[in-house]
């Protein structure tokens, strides 16, 4: 079901996330008088899993393949642990992890993947990951050195938008829902990273901005 809030409207924004997960930018759109379409358009499954290698270093490039790995695995108090990013580095924090690796563009995975491999050295990495992984971080890694498990798999879950003046996709996988049953937008497009971006662009779509920290606060800078 859609979530969306309204309150006097003059202007709409559609994000692929879910009203839970965007808070200050509900905040942000009540206080502007901006009409909130917060959806996601993906859903998300376990898949089964085991480790049965050593590794030193527990890569991290979303909440979502730590709430999933952790569902399995136990991080054992000598693993030191890396993310994509300061969004995904405070979430991880919540739950009790000691971050010693923090990427700062997360909105540009290739840039966080040359700073992450000069980063590890030599040690052997474990990236859980989707089924639909784009491999940015494990593609510049020896196989040797690289651990990759799928632990879920992403499902579209798509539904009717209606018309917005701004569309922020969060990700490729919400831009292929969208477009499984919603014509290409005609308002302003906002790209949650450079891989979303590329992802628009390869439906002839025109993205007005990029998010390069992948962050609500960035976000609402732009807005």
């Amino acid at each position: 079901m859609l979530q969306r809030q309204t309150k006097n409207l003059n202007k709409s924004i559609f994000i692929s996330k879910d009203l839970s997960e965007v808070t200050i930018l509900q905040q942000f759109c009540l206080a502007n008088n901006i009409n909130l379409i917060a959806h996601s358009l993906i859903r998300f499954e376990a898949i089964p899993f085991q480790v049965n290698q050593t590794y030193e270093v527990l890569f991290i490039s979303s909440i979502r393949a730590a709430e999933f790995f952790l569902k399995t695995e136990k991080i054992k108090p000598e693993t030191v642990i890396a993310c994509i990013g300061q969004t995904t580095a405070r979430k991880l924090e919540e739950l009790g992890l000691k971050i010693s690796f923090v990427g700062e563009k997360s909105g540009n995975p290739i840039e966080v993947a040359e700073e992450f491999k000069k980063w590890l050295g030599n040690r052997t990495v474990l990236i859980p990951k989707s089924n639909i992984s784009k491999r940015t971080i494990g593609s510049l890694l020896p196989s040797s050195q690289c651990i990759e498990p799928i632990v879920y798999k992403t499902v579209s879950d798509c539904e009717v938008i209606p018309a917005c003046e701004t569309y922020v996709f969060t990700s490729p996988s919400n831009v292929d829902s969208f477009m499984e049953c919603n014509e290409p937008p005609q308002g302003k497009v906002i790209a949650w990273g450079e891989t979303t971006k590329k992802c628009i662009e390869e439906k002839s779509i025109t993205v007005s901005n990029t998010l390069q920290t992948s962050g609500m606060e960035e976000l609402i800078k732009l807005l």
